[in-house]
């Protein structure tokens, strides 16, 4: 609400005319008034305060308010898909292996992670590691399976050790990642368990759309036997990050259930609400028609005939139009589900259900795989909504999330036949798709090694390459180049050879 303000002010004026209209009502008066004492007056004048004109007043003044069109926000054309960008800036300290959250602050912080990307419908998500130096691990991306992949193979063992804070760096990385359009805003999530107090002025003085995600207790963990001789202080320093907090940057503690993360996505979808509403070249949004409410109560409560002839006849005139309207005023919407579900129109069910295991169960029948896993993760993860959610992966043919969700449903009941009849399907199909791929793996070497022989001459002079001409090509992003040369490591693997290599530039 901080960017209240009228976009046609100068309807205001006519507000000075309403006041002229109250002094008048409250100056009529009855003739008995004149000729009785002022309490026989009051005592035995009745009906008065029911005129119209007491009211009439204050319905122009709303109904003024209303034409100088309050707005407090951007409105969005129905063409433009909400999307942000959010880098995600993960320090790597060896006190990131404290057990005060279980297993780890690393672990728990990875499935922190990934629970918001899952929440996070349309926005694109990268990943910057930093200790004493800095990475850019995952590069924007709105696939979970791609970002997953990267964020749980990385630990802060595979970054070198160095003295020194890189956050400063991190930071100015994740900028530079994301791309300075106004049609996806950007925000930058500093997940960390300890800052220095020149990160802390710094980061105070710095207007960017950062907030603080905090692992760890006042108390602090027990770290692995490698690092626990190490002397490492893993307590959090409450009082630092509360001066971080009171200097306007949101500061939010990890909690063991999922509260955090409901704090989490309501600051980044203010801070994208404010940076479009700093857009230049979008309309605001006019919300004068919300006066209507307290212009019906005052017709209410100031002329209840004419509020019931309102109530009476607008029904019968716009019938056709309002019949959606007199649905939800009448029947829930979880009411019109389950009217639309039995009518066999699975769409308009799970458009109308709130239920999110409803909801989904809709999606699926309709179809609609990817908005019913969608909706199958909001529900409560019990063992009926992880088998929905393995059906619904495995209809988008992603057969290891599949078994991931049923591995999820055996343990929660362990002896479900329905549940292991799955699971045992998707396996074969992913065995199946398996050797498939040695075979043909197997056949083009068979290729290879029954290729004949190939005539080659000599090159004549003047046909060969200068040796200055195959100098490496300069690249904006090295990393990315070294993702495509080391497809044969394993994800660890190409994070550790990244990390040694040291080809990031310091920003």
């Amino acid at each position: 609400m901080s960017d209240f303000h009228f976009t046609h002010p100068w309807w205001l004026a006519a507000l000075l005319p309403c006041v002229l209209l109250w002094f008048v009502a409250s100056g009529q008066r009855s003739a008995w008034h004149q000729i009785m004492d002022k309490p026989f007056a009051r005592a035995l004048i009745i009906g008065r305060k029911k005129r119209i004109t007491r009211v009439l007043p204050w319905l122009c003044a709303l109904g003024v308010i209303a034409l100088a069109s309050p707005t407090w926000q951007r409105e969005l054309p129905a063409a433009l898909t909400p999307q942000s960008n959010v880098m995600v800036v993960l320090q790597q300290d060896p006190a990131m292996y404290a057990q005060d959250l279980t297993p780890s602050r690393h672990q728990r912080m990875q499935s922190k992670i990934m629970q918001l990307m899952s929440r996070s419908t349309g926005t694109h998500f990268g990943l910057v590691v930093y200790h004493s130096g800095v990475y850019l691990t995952t590069p924007l991306t709105s696939d979970p399976t791609f970002y997953s992949l990267f964020l749980h193979a990385q630990s802060p063992n595979l970054l070198p050790e160095g003295e020194g804070s890189g956050l400063k760096q991190a930071v100015n990385l994740a900028m530079k990642n994301m791309p300075e359009t106004p049609d996806a805003p950007r925000n930058i999530l500093l997940i960390a368990d300890s800052v220095s107090p020149q990160d802390a002025t710094w980061l105070a003085q710095r207007k960017a759309p950062i907030q603080i995600w905090v692992p760890g207790t006042a108390r602090g963990g027990e770290l692995p036997e490698k690092y626990a001789q190490r002397g490492i202080d893993t307590r959090l320093n409450v009082e630092r990050f509360s001066q971080i907090r009171d200097g306007g940057i949101p500061v939010t503690l990890v909690t063991s259930d999922d509260s955090d993360l409901s704090v989490i996505t309501s600051h980044i979808q203010q801070s994208v609400a404010a940076q479009n509403n700093a857009r230049g070249d979008l309309h605001w949004k006019n919300s004068g028609y919300l006066l209507a409410i307290p212009m019906l109560l005052l017709l209410l409560f100031g002329r209840r005939q004419l509020i019931c002839w309102l109530v009476v006849l607008m029904p019968l005139i716009y019938a056709p139009q309002s019949q959606a309207a007199w649905q939800d005023a009448w029947i829930s919407p979880d009411v019109q589900g389950q009217i639309a579900f039995r009518q066999g129109d699975y769409q308009k069910a799970a458009q109308r259900f709130q239920d999110p295991l409803w909801q989904g169960i809709a999606y699926y029948r309709a179809e609609d795989y990817v908005a019913a896993a969608s909706a199958f993760r909001q529900a409560p993860q019990t063992a009926d909504v992880l088998l929905w959610l393995g059906n619904s992966y495995a209809q988008q043919k992603q057969w290891q999330q599949a078994i991931n969700s049923y591995d999820r449903a055996l343990s929660l009941r362990p002896d479900w036949d329905m549940a292991q009849k799955n699971r045992a399907a998707i396996a074969s199909i992913i065995m199946q798709l398996r050797q498939k791929e040695r075979d043909r793996q197997a056949a083009q070497g068979k290729e290879q090694d029954y290729k004949p022989d190939e005539i080659k001459h000599d090159l004549k002079k003047g046909q060969g390459v200068n040796q200055k001409d195959l100098q490496p090509v300069a690249s904006s992003s090295p990393q990315v180049n070294q993702w495509f040369d080391n497809l044969e490591v394993s994800p660890s693997g190409l994070l550790e050879n990244l990390y040694r290599a040291n080809t990031e530039e310091t920003p």
